[in-house]
């Protein structure tokens, strides 16, 4: 019974890809009782309107937030964002992402590279390992950079 299963183990990686990829979950309010959160308005030039915290920007894109979840939305795709505060824009950092070909970015500092074969970059307190195969592009302080050209990483 055992080895009829084992096969089952290596499929269910293949199958993620093919599962899809929702940019944002469908929940207006993770806490109903709590008062509704200040937001930035983004507007795409498709017209759709994404309320959400726009986290960081670099050369090619905003980083989006929206209950937890973490999006990129690329620049030429925004027609206006509404920003919640004054400072709007001029508050943004910039850090380090790495856009993943599934769509995830992941948004904080590049704290390790694998001689070309991975980058480990640590968001909050959590230290994130992505492989080369799995990044579509990587930006080191707002800059895109070439995968395996990166600056090295200054020693502690």
């Amino acid at each position: 019974m055992a080895r009829a299963r084992w096969w089952l183990l290596l499929a269910l990686p293949l199958s993620l890809p093919l599962l899809g990829f929702t940019p944002f979950s469908e929940v207006s309010n993770v806490c109903p009782k709590c008062p509704p959160a200040k937001t930035d308005l983004v507007v795409l030039v498709s017209g759709t309107k994404i309320a959400c915290r726009v986290l960081a920007q670099n050369d090619d894109y905003y980083v989006l937030s929206r209950h937890g979840e973490q999006r990129a939305v690329m620049k030429a795709e925004v027609s206006k964002v509404k920003w919640r505060s004054a400072d709007g824009a001029s508050s943004l950092g910039t850090g380090d992402q790495i856009l993943q070909k599934n769509g995830v970015v992941l948004h904080g500092a590049v704290v390790e590279e694998g001689g070309g074969r991975f980058y480990v970059i640590q968001v909050g307190t959590i230290k994130h390992v992505v492989w080369v195969s799995q990044i579509q592009s990587l930006h080191r302080a707002g800059k895109a950079v070439t995968l395996g050209t990166a600056t090295p990483l200054p020693k502690d």
